[in-house]
């Protein structure tokens, strides 16, 4: 998720979500260090201690910012589903006056004045 984006937009919010996620996993550590001292496990404790600390460690190196909004796995095949949808219409757009471009094709200024012949056949008169 996320390793298609190589704007640094994109690279911004994966840093400040994985920034979050890091300093919530050293908190549940340290939540779990405590509990582990009162029960009277020191190796546990100081098992939690290690991990809360190698987590807060990996948050000196990560670029953050505004964190992602975290949805469901349907919500974001919808959203993806949208946004390639959006893409393939800008594409499609670009490509239609691309070719109007190359064949000549110019938009006319007041549509409503090149109205196709409407009557049937012509005729060579009112008698024949």
């Amino acid at each position: 998720m996320g390793a298609s984006d190589n704007t640094m937009s994109g690279k911004t919010w994966i840093g400040r979500s994985r920034h979050a996620l890091c300093i919530d996993m050293a908190r549940r550590f340290e939540a779990q260090q405590r509990e582990a001292l009162e029960r009277g496990d020191s190796e546990a404790a100081e098992r939690y201690r290690l991990w809360g600390l190698g987590f807060l460690m990996a948050t000196e190196n990560i670029d953050t910012g505004k964190a992602k909004r975290i949805v469901s796995d349907a919500e974001a095949a919808r959203l993806r589903a949208a946004e390639d949808e959006a893409k393939q219409a800008a594409a499609d757009a670009e490509h239609l006056a691309t070719l109007k471009k190359k064949l000549g094709i110019t938009p006319r200024a007041n549509g409503s004045a090149y109205r196709p012949f409407r009557g049937g056949l012509p005729t060579l008169g009112k008698d024949r």
